[in-house]
């Protein structure tokens, strides 16, 4: 946890926004997995591979991180090296090779199109499928430096579910808009989600 603690620090003095949004992702992710009834020690992964996820992001310049409108093609080609270089840094970490696996594979897309390597279906790690959904989920949800004006609740879970099955995994989809919907009725959302 030491380990984890400093690469969140690393990417927290380079980036505000990603330790707020990877602190938001480890709580869903966390939460979800209990939500799954999946087991304590999946509960634990979830929330760690929630918080390392954007480590990568540490190679990134600030003019691109920080960019307030749309990336060029390069910049874009930059920030789509982010789970490499995060799955690389993590791998260098005893017992965290799993870990690194899942954060490799976040961007992968159900349908292939997404990218690491291009992994499609049940092939993508089944916790980085979990993860594109919890981090996209966050990324609508919340003020980014591109969007000024985050997406409701509603609006967020509407696009996971026209997006399941081409970008989401479609069972993971269906079982995190009933999470969600379940936390909202009940009011257990997070600040960021309120």
């Amino acid at each position: 946890m030491s380990i984890i603690e400093t690469f969140c620090h690393v990417i927290g003095e380079r980036d505000r926004y990603t330790v707020e949004h990877s602190k938001n992702v480890a709580c869903l992710m966390a939460g979800f997995a209990e939500y799954a009834e999946l087991p304590v020690e999946d509960v634990t992964l979830a929330y760690v591979v929630g918080i390392v996820h954007d480590v990568g992001k540490v190679s990134v310049p600030d003019h691109i991180l920080n960019k307030p409108g749309r990336l060029t093609d390069e910049e874009f080609a930059v920030i789509r090296q982010h789970p490499d270089v995060g799955a690389d840094l993590l791998g260098e970490v005893d017992g965290l090779n799993k870990v690194a696996t899942i954060v490799r594979h976040h961007h992968e897309r159900y349908d292939g199109q997404g990218y690491g390597t291009g992994l499609a279906g049940d092939s993508i790690p089944f916790f980085s499928r979990m993860l594109a959904v919890c981090d996209s989920f966050d990324a609508m949800t919340t003020v980014r430096c591109y969007r000024r004006e985050p997406f409701s609740i509603p609006k967020a879970l509407e696009e996971i579910g026209r997006c399941a099955g081409s970008q989401f995994d479609p069972a993971i989809s269906r079982c995190f808009i009933e999470f969600i919907s379940r936390r909202q009725s009940y009011g257990n959302l997070s600040a960021a989600h309120a």
